[in-house]
């Protein structure tokens, strides 16, 4: 899951640091400019293949705003098309624990 500042805007900062750390190359990210002048840039576009992505946790290591998230606690994978696999921006800002408020910093 992607985070949100307490404004409701995505954390990400678009340095591809995840997409570089990641050995399945499965993290696509387009940077565009923010209108906000104390961020420089965020993404258009952040889709995770999952049906390349092994799981290993180092997208999240390498994140350096704590944007990134691996604890859904959701294991419902399944789908019948590849489509269903490539979780875009608007699922993964969205997809977060029951009761959990998606804009929160603590673990």
């Amino acid at each position: 899951r992607l985070m949100k500042r307490p404004d409701g805007s995505v954390r990400c900062t678009a340095c591809m640091l995840c997409a570089t750390a990641c050995p399945a190359n499965c993290i696509e990210i387009v940077a565009g400019e923010s209108p906000d002048p104390k961020i420089e840039k965020f993404p258009t576009v952040y889709n995770i293949n999952l049906l390349r992505c092994v799981f290993c946790g180092l997208c999240v290591e390498a994140c350096p705003c704590d944007a990134i998230r691996m604890d859904t606690k959701k294991v419902d994978m399944a789908g019948f098309t590849r489509e269903e696999f490539i979780l875009d921006i608007n699922y993964l800002l969205e997809n977060h624990p029951e009761g959990k408020n998606p804009t929160s910093v603590a673990p």
